[in-house]
């Protein structure tokens, strides 16, 4: 077998087997409003998508979206039954391994690594313990996709300008097209090329036809998409984000970021930098005894390190919120760091030596970040089990109990937050519970936070105006057992009063005390009741 063939075959191995266990797992948080709004459009609204948000205003506002192409996407799954989240898993995997081959790619023709370097690079970025969020999580796949396509267009690139093939630039320019209909924050790829221009490759700015017309198709694309959202949202980039206290957060949320990139989620940034740091003077002491190419090896450095990581963490600035899947492009940076690294390592002398120490740091490495990255695995399985139980204990009590009930939900928010009221209908009920049962629940639970004190006011409401309204049933679910806690007003009265009194209370987070305090009252009970059977 080839060496390159072994390394493609090693980075497809490590980019799937940690994420095996996700296959079958089930929907989670918004996971519910997506599918079931997305599963269910026909074949043409992909061409309405280019000029519209995807998401129609289904979590009570409409989001500045245009994302045809990761629509497209659930859509086919669907094909498999809507309800079945395996097609789903299936693309964020294939998503995640096409991504670390394109590292492997990048790393040998931009970042001028040895096949080992870059095989290693690309082996760090599949087992990142940052990323379970984005490939696990079936709604991650809004960042490894366009990451796809992001990346592939920049390898396209690297490799036209080392060859001159016009069907290099023409794939570019169209992975460029799809990148930005996936999500917004590809619109720094025309930057990133005109960087990679200037600083490794010292093709500096000047009107010639060949450095000007290259970036013509880029530009044209960037600032076409960029006045298609401000014709379609009234913003171009979600400026409104950028207050100045999101300015002063933001260092705060880059430290995060990089400690998440860099040293996993077990180990503290301020634990881990001063190891980071000797290493960083270590290797620049061993540059000079290295026989790798130090012009090409800074250039690199600057680059992957500075230039392409503060792009990708940039878009965060105006995100609104703090995701791990906001670093899974900028994390290439990384492992293009660490494949510079263990080329200066591998190639100073004495060789011999240095090889050994490179491939058992590189092992080390690669070790720590498998161990974090199956802790983090084993906690996304049981936050889909955990979802699972909850949609077939919700439907079965719904059938249970008298039409017209009131049901109070508390499904741990890790596995269902924005999750109702979809993840009581159909495809994923067999009945909409909503139709057969009241069901309220706290704020973080339903899809749509500006409208929950209306809606749950509304459920309140009519339960209540029944000429004899049905019981009052709480339900709890343990975070990690999925088990079942519940309560009812046959037991405990004083929760139909409290529901009654609900509704005279003014205000969210008064009406969010009392839904929480019901649910807080079953974990209370369960605990009673496990305390006499011990």
């Amino acid at each position: 077998m080839a060496p390159r063939t072994r390394s493609v075959l090693l980075v497809c191995l490590t980019a799937t087997l940690p994420y095996l266990s996700s296959i079958h797992d089930y929907f989670i948080q918004d996971d519910f409003g997506v599918v079931s709004l997305l599963s269910d459009k026909p074949a043409s609204s992909f061409f309405g998508w280019f000029a519209s948000t995807w998401m129609d205003d289904i979590w009570g506002y409409t989001p500045d979206e245009i994302r045809p192409f990761p629509a497209v996407t659930y859509q086919v799954a669907a094909w498999w039954g809507a309800v079945s989240p395996v097609a789903n898993h299936l693309f964020n995997i294939g998503f995640h391994v096409a991504n670390a081959l394109l590292v492997l790619g990048i790393g040998l023709a931009a970042a001028g690594l040895s096949l080992p370097s870059a095989t290693f690079a690309a082996v760090a970025f599949a087992v990142l313990p940052a990323h379970p969020e984005t490939v696990t999580w079936v709604t991650g796949r809004v960042d490894s996709m366009p990451a796809f396509f992001y990346t592939g267009a920049f390898l396209a690139y690297v490799r036209w300008r080392t060859s001159g093939k016009a069907r290099l630039y023409a794939a570019a320019v169209g992975l460029f097209f799809i990148a930005l209909f996936s999500k917004q924050n590809t619109v720094t790829l025309g930057p990133a090329l005109v960087m990679y221009d200037l600083v490794v490759l010292r093709r500096g700015p000047r009107l010639s036809w060949t450095w000007v017309p290259p970036s013509v198709p880029s530009a044209i694309l960037t600032i076409g998409f960029l006045l298609l959202r401000y014709a379609l949202f009234g913003e171009v980039a979600r400026e409104s984000q950028l207050t100045v206290a999101a300015l002063q957060y933001f260092p705060q949320v880059v430290i995060r970021h990089l400690a998440r990139i860099v040293a996993g989620r077990l180990i503290p940034l301020g634990t881990f930098g001063l190891p980071l740091l000797i290493a960083v003077v270590v290797l620049c002491v061993l540059i000079f005894r290295s026989e790798v190419d130090r012009t090409r090896t800074a250039r690199a450095g600057i680059f992957f390190g500075v230039i392409w990581t503060a792009l990708g963490v940039a878009p965060a600035l105006v995100a609104g919120y703090e995701s791990p899947r906001h670093v899974y492009l900028a994390s290439i940076g990384w492992v293009m760091m660490l494949g510079l690294a263990a080329d200066i390592l591998a190639h100073a002398r004495p060789k011999r030596v240095m090889r050994a120490a490179t491939a058992v740091i590189a092992t080390a490495i690669v070790g720590i970040y498998v161990i974090q990255l199956a802790a983090a695995e084993r906690e996304w399985n049981v936050r889909a089990s955990v979802s699972r139980q909850a949609v077939l204990d919700l439907e079965r009590e719904a059938l249970t109990v008298p039409v017209g009930s009131l049901m109070i939900v508390g499904v741990p928010q890790r596995s269902w937050q924005w999750a109702l009221p979809f993840a009581a209908r159909p495809p994923f009920a067999g009945v909409d519970v909503t139709q057969r049962v009241g069901v309220i629940s706290p704020v973080a639970l339903h899809c749509c936070p500006v409208r929950w004190d209306e809606d749950t006011r509304r459920t309140l409401a009519t339960w209540m105006n029944q000429p004899d309204p049905g019981p009052v049933i709480a339900l709890s679910w343990d975070e990690t057992s999925g088990v079942l806690s519940r309560l009812t007003d046959r037991e405990e009265p004083y929760l139909r009063a409290l529901m009654v009194d609900a509704i005279a209370t003014e205000g969210a987070e008064p009406l969010e005390r009392v839904i929480t305090g019901a649910i807080g009252a079953v974990t209370a009970a369960a605990s009673r009741a496990n305390g006499k059977t011990r």
